[in-house]
C-alpha cells in the first residue's frame, strides 16, 4: 500500500516536473526575436471528401464568352479565370475587376474652356426679372464681356450706388478659372427710398465652352438684395468662400440671415459651411479676425426690438468661428445693461458664481444708479431697489459681515408696511431674525422663503419682464 502511494506521488512529480520544464523551455525559446527555426511539417495529401460533389461548367452558358478560345492577352493585374473551366464565373470576376478599375462617375459640373471674347452686344433685356439669370448666362456664353454687362445693368438700374456688383476675378471652384459673380437689384420694382429692395445673387462658371449658372439665391419682393461680405478664403484652406446675407423685414424688425458657402467638387454644388442659420436681428454681419489666428470669424450683431411680450432686451453679438469642419456659434457677448432689471440679472449671475464682491457692487448699482432705464411696470424702481437691498442683507449674512444689520435697517425704513417693496422687507426681517437665533444662513433662508411662499407678489414682480428675460423660482430668492 505504501509502495503504491510512493509510486503514485513519484509519477505525479515526474509529470509535473516535465510540464514545468516544457513550459520553461517555451518561455525561453519562443520569445519574440529569439524563436528557433520552425520544423517543416508536411501537409497531408488533398483528397475529395467522400460523399461530396464537384460541380463545374465545362462549357460556358449560352451568351458567355469562351475564354479558352480567346487569345487576346489580358492587361496587367486583370483577373484570369481558371483554365480548366473557362466559365461564366471567370467572366463575372473579370467584369467585376473592370468595374472596380473604371474611373469614378464625374461630378455634375466639369469645367472646361471658357468662351472666347467676342465683343458681343447685349440683347434687349427681358421683361421679367425671373428671365434675367438665363439672359445673363446666354450673354456670357456668347463671349460677352462682364464689363459690358455691368454697364448695361447699371443703365437698367439693376446696379446702383446703393448696391449691386459684378466680380470676375476669384476662382471659387478651384479649377483655376475665375467665376463670374452677378449681384443685382430687380430693376422693375427698385425704389431708392424703400427700406429694402429685392435682388438676386448669381454665380456663373465655365462649362463646355459656355457659362453655366452654378448658384442663385431665391428671388422675391420680400427678400432684399444679398450683401456680399467676402469672396475669398475664410478658414485658411487656400480656397475661396462666398459669404453673404439676405435681409427680410416685418412691421417690428428686420432680420439678416448669413451664409458661408464653399464649393464641393464631388457633388458639383455650393454647400454651406455654417452648421446653423446665422441670424442678426436689427443688426448686421461682419467678417473679422478677432483672435488674430489667420482664420476669419463672422460676427452677427443683434438689437432685438422690445415689446410687452418679450420685455426689455439686450444687444448681443454672436461670434461664428471655424472648427476645422464647419463654422459654429462659438460665443455670444451681451452688451452692457441699459435697463435696471438687467443690472439686477447681472448681480444675480455673480451671486450664483459666488463672486461676492461683484455681486455686492452690482446690487448697489441697482439701488443707487438713477440713470438706468425702467420698463413699463408701475413702481418698478421702488420694487427693484427693495429687492436689491434684500439681496445685500442675505449676502452680508452669508459672508458673516456686520453690515447685514445696517442693510436691514435701510430695507425696513425704505419699505414700510403698505409700500410696493414691503414683501422684501418682510423677507429680510425673517432672514435676520432666524440667522441671529441659530447662526445658520440656511435657517435664515428657509424663514425668508416661508414668507415668500405666502406672498405671491415676491415672485410676480420679478417675473413680469417677458419671455426674453430670466424667470425666477422660489428657491432663487434665497439660494444659501
Amino acid at each position: 500500500m505504501t509502495t503504491k502511494i510512493i509510486y503514485r506521488y513519484l509519477f505525479l512529480f515526474s509529470c509535473t516536473f516535465s510540464l514545468a520544464l516544457w513550459l520553461g523551455a517555451c518561455a525561453t525559446l519562443d520569445e519574440i526575436g529569439e524563436r528557433p527555426v520552425a520544423t517543416n511539417t508536411f501537409a497531408p495529401p488533398r483528397t475529395a471528401t467522400f460523399g461530396g460533389r464537384v460541380s463545374v461548367w465545362m462549357v460556358s452558358p449560352t451568351g458567355a464568352v469562351n475564354l479558352a478560345n480567346n487569345s487576346t492577352p489580358l492587361a496587367g493585374g486583370a483577373v484570369v479565370g481558371p483554365v480548366g473551366t473557362a466559365t461564366a464565373i471567370s467572366q463575372t470576376l473579370v467584369a467585376a475587376t473592370q468595374t472596380a478599375a473604371a474611373p469614378p462617375i464625374v461630378p455634375n459640373f466639369q469645367p472646361s474652356e471658357c468662351p472666347s471674347p467676342s465683343g458681343r452686344i447685349p440683347e434687349p433685356p427681358p421683361d421679367d426679372f425671373a428671365a434675367f439669370p438665363a439672359a445673363i448666362g446666354t450673354f456670357l456664353s456668347g463671349g460677352g464681356s462682364p464689363r459690358v454687362l455691368e454697364n448695361e445693368l447699371r443703365a437698367l438700374r439693376a446696379i446702383t450706388e446703393k448696391g449691386g456688383v459684378i466680380q470676375d476675378d476669384t476662382d471659387l471652384t478651384g479649377d483655376g478659372v475665375p467665376e463670374v459673380i452677378v449681384n443685382i437689384f430687380n430693376p422693375f420694382i427698385y425704389n431708392e427710398n424703400a427700406i429694402i429692395n429685392a435682388g438676386q445673387l448669381l454665380v456663373y462658371g465655365c462649362d463646355k465652352g459656355g457659362y453655366r449658372l452654378l448658384y442663385q439665391t431665391p428671388s422675391s419682393p420680400g427678400l432684399a438684395l444679398p450683401v456680399l461680405h467676402r469672396v475669398g478664403d475664410m478658414n485658411g484652406d487656400v480656397r475661396a468662400e462666398l459669404v453673404y446675407d439676405i435681409q427680410t423685414c416685418s412691421s417690428t424688425s428686420c432680420t439678416r440671415e448669413g451664409n458661408i458657402l464653399t464649393w464641393n467638387p464631388i457633388t458639383g454644388v455650393f454647400e454651406p459651411l455654417n452648421n446653423a442659420p446665422i441670424i442678426a436681428v436689427n443688426g448686421r454681419l461682419g467678417v473679422v479676425d478677432i483672435d488674430n489666428d489667420g482664420i476669419l470669424e463672422l460676427t452677427a450683431s443683434s438689437n432685438p426690438s422690445s415689446d410687452i411680450a418679450a420685455g426689455p432686451r439686450r444687444s448681443v453679438v454672436d461670434i461664428w468661428d471655424w472648427t476645422g469642419k464647419n463654422y459654429i456659434l462659438a460665443a455670444r457677448q451681451e452688451s452692457g445693461a441699459r435697463y435696471r432689471i438687467h443690472v439686477l440679472h447681472d448681480a444675480d449671475a455673480a451671486l450664483r458664481q459666488q463672486a461676492w464682491q461683484t455681486a455686492l457692487e452690482t446690487y448697489r448699482t441697482v439701488r443707487n444708479d438713477e440713470t438706468l432705464a425702467e420698463w413699463t411696470l408701475p413702481n418698478e424702481f421702488a420694487i427693484l431697489k427693495a429687492f436689491a437691498t434684500y439681496r445685500l442683507v442675505t449676502v452680508y449674512g452669508r459672508l458673516g459681515d456686520g453690515r447685514m444689520e445696517t442693510a436691514m435697517n435701510l430695507l425696513r425704513n425704505e419699505n414700510p408696511i403698505g409700500s410696493p417693496g414691503e414683501v422684501y422687507a418682510a423677507m429680510g426681517q425673517a432672514f435676520v431674525d432666524n440667522y441671529r437665533a441659530t447662526g445658520s444662513v440656511n435657517a435664515g433662508c428657509q424663514a425668508a422663503l416661508g414668507v415668500a411662499a405666502s406672498r405671491p407678489e415676491a415672485l410676480t414682480y420679478l417675473n413680469s419682464y417677458g419671455y426674453a428675460n430670466p424667470s425666477y423660482t422660489l428657491t432663487d430668492l434665497c439660494p444659501f
